[in-house]
């Protein structure tokens, strides 16, 4: 029997005594842009089970609709000295994955998503990518969940797509020194042990990647006993970018989250440092969803997190399809479409996005899950439903 049928069966059998767990957002079960080695786990969990998890807004669920104003989050950032010392996610967690090992890849599906009531986005004139934008303003938005949309202004119609901007598992003790990402140690673990929420890494964490909506599924390098798994950042929608340095900031009534061990396949840069200059495709993020491959590449400068992204996704090719090296550096010049998901976290994160549809002839799986056919579907946008008058305002 190869791997791959092993456990396939052994996730068939594992998912007839599967359970689920249900994590409300409190004072102990959140943590304010740190991701903590030393912290208890929220619960405890095996291979297989699913977690719906509560989220809160950044800052720590003090965004009130309609009323806090960007001068209560720069006292609220002074507060808590927030980039210096965290970052200013809500992260709930961790999750603690019984039998995940470093060197093993988290399986981390995204099952469903429930929306709260409202968001906010807040134009930061000294974080986002344009410098001539001189005063912050906070737009808020209240959704109509029936639809699924929200109004930007009167006759502007938006259809939501959540996706959790932050989702990790706990980051290795040499990050960022022993990783070529180009950021000061300071920058992401000021305190041994306690990682800055804000730069993205191997570990994933705050990848803002739009397609990480509900039917799709991150594979994560782990690199501590029992994964530890935080979520957080939770988004409405956001374009590729995120240029004014925020999203449709929201939090989430409920974020269903599924998680899968898988020793079949290797990160092997978790422990081999020789390994994690591109070209070990399992040793950084990936994305999955039923049409396309998305290959992570990450750097301070986004041309070379474009090479990063470009050498891990020539390998992720010679893995599963076959092709030789200069194959698939042809290939994607071709076919692969590369997109800025991120251009504001320090870390920058270029996605490079690999359909499947042209491999359909080849025989190889289109799934790195072991069901050998994606086993999950995205909710269906209505692109005619209808947006009700906003409720909210713009605050400056």
């Amino acid at each position: 029997m190869n791997v791959f049928l092993l456990f396939a069966t052994l996730l068939a059998t594992s998912s007839l005594i599967a359970k689920t767990y249900r994590v409300p957002a409190t004072n102990e079960t959140t943590t304010l842009g740190l991701f903590t080695l030393n912290q208890k786990p929220v619960v405890r969990v095996k291979s297989g089970d699913t977690v719906s998890m509560e989220t809160w807004n950044s800052c720590l669920h003090v965004m009130v609709f309609n009323k806090t104003t960007p001068a209560d989050v720069a006292k609220f950032y002074v507060d808590h000295d927030i980039q210096k010392r965290r970052g200013m996610h809500t992260v709930t967690g961790p999750v603690y994955v019984e039998g995940a090992e470093p060197g093993d890849v988290l399986e981390i599906r995204v099952l469903e998503i429930k929306l709260n009531d409202f968001g906010y986005n807040f134009l930061s004139p000294t974080q986002g990518i344009l410098s001539e934008f001189s005063k912050p303003r906070i737009m808020y938005f209240k959704y109509d969940r029936e639809n699924n949309t929200t109004e930007f202004t009167k006759g502007v119609c938006l259809h939501l797509k959540p996706f959790p901007g932050v989702l990790a598992v706990a980051p290795p003790l040499d990050w960022p020194d022993g990783w070529p990402v180009n950021i000061s140690a300071a920058a992401c673990q000021p305190v041994s042990g306690e990682f800055n929420s804000v730069p993205p890494g191997p570990f994933g964490g705050n990848l803002d990647q739009p397609e990480l909506q509900a039917g799709s599924i991150l594979f994560v390098p782990v690199f501590q006993k029992g994964a530890l798994v935080w979520t957080g950042d939770s988004h409405a929608m956001q374009s590729n970018g995120e240029i004014d340095i925020t999203a449709l900031e929201t939090s989430y009534e409920s974020i269903k989250l599924q998680f899968i061990v898988r020793k079949d396949l290797r990160a092997e840069g978790v422990l081999d440092k020789t390994k994690r200059k591109g070209a070990n495709a399992f040793t950084w993020p990936i994305i999955e969803n039923a049409t396309h491959w998305m290959i992570v590449g990450l750097n301070v400068d986004l041309f070379e997190a474009m090479k990063m992204a470009s050498r891990n996704a020539i390998d992720f090719l010679v893995r599963t399809q076959g092709l030789s090296r200069e194959e698939s550096y042809q290939f994607l010049s071709m076919v692969g479409d590369f997109e800025i998901a991120e251009a504001v976290n320090m870390v920058k994160n270029v996605t490079v996005h690999i359909p499947k549809e042209p491999f359909k002839g080849t025989g190889k799986p289109l799934t790195l899950c072991s069901e050998g056919t994606f086993p999950l579907q995205a909710p269906e946008i209505n692109d005619d439903a209808p947006c009700s008058p906003q409720e909210g305002i713009t605050v400056e």
